[in-house]
């Protein structure tokens, strides 16, 4: 799933509701329909990626307030859901390295 190098990947992903400041935020969701098989224990990681992707996308600098929802779709296949905040700005990369 990864096609970039690792360091185009960097983008910080937090559990963090907020900030201290409040530059621009928009909410962002990714579902993750891949079939795993077995293998769920890739789906997470894989999920946080596709929402890294998103969010570079997006021009964001970290996504804030990731939550992972495991979901089991229609057709009965484990999927699975990713949100959180996606954040722009200077200030932000300051709150994050302190």
């Amino acid at each position: 799933m990864r096609s970039e190098p690792v360091e185009a990947q960097k983008i910080p992903l937090s559990t963090t509701d907020s900030i201290q400041e409040s530059p621009n935020t928009q909410i962002i969701t990714v579902m993750n329909r891949a079939y795993y098989g077995e293998c769920f224990s890739r789906q997470p990681d894989d999920t946080l990626d596709m929402l890294q992707e998103k969010a570079r996308t997006l021009g964001a600098k970290a996504v804030i307030g990731v939550r992972l929802v495991p979901m089991v779709d229609e057709r009965g296949i484990r999927v699975m859901m990713a949100y959180g905040t996606a954040v722009t700005g200077n200030q932000l990369t300051k709150e994050l390295s302190k």
